[in-house]
């Protein structure tokens, strides 16, 4: 028995938009620990320390539109999504893989967001810890 010690991101997985099969977005299987941690930061956007000196406390904000789209970004590899002249739109970059997640319609954003979701729940019921898995030596 061997245990998985390192993320998988190898493998793309295809997953299809929609209900049409005509779009699909292609994504890492899984996040490794340094985009595991960076998502699960991406919400707070100020930490600050608040009460007194006998009773301290915290308080954060928290900006979910940042975490949202930093999930998709850290998981999105390809997609087929064209312009409106029918030329698939390139994602191949940081900056350019922002620039058109910003520029969807709404409800196209909605949908990759909806998608990755389930596939990254997927991935945690399949694999929470690195379980053991049978080895082939």
């Amino acid at each position: 028995m061997s245990r998985a010690l390192f993320a998988d991101q190898e493998t793309p997985v295809t997953l299809p938009l929609f209900d049409d099969g005509v779009y699909w977005i292609s994504v890492k299987p899984e996040l490794n620990a340094g985009e595991d941690k960076q998502l699960k930061l991406a919400a707070f956007t100020r930490l600050q320390q608040t009460g007194s000196k006998d009773d301290p406390s915290v308080a954060w904000d928290m900006n979910l539109e940042v975490a949202a789209f930093m999930k998709i970004t850290l998981y999105l590899l390809d997609w087929n999504l064209t312009d409106k002249s029918g030329k698939t739109v390139a994602i191949n970059t940081p900056k350019a893989k922002r620039d058109a997640l910003r520029n969807l319609k709404s409800s196209v954003l909605s949908e990759i967001e909806r998608v990755v979701d389930a596939h990254a729940l997927e991935q945690e019921k399949n694999d929470p810890s690195g379980e053991p898995t049978s080895s082939t030596t």
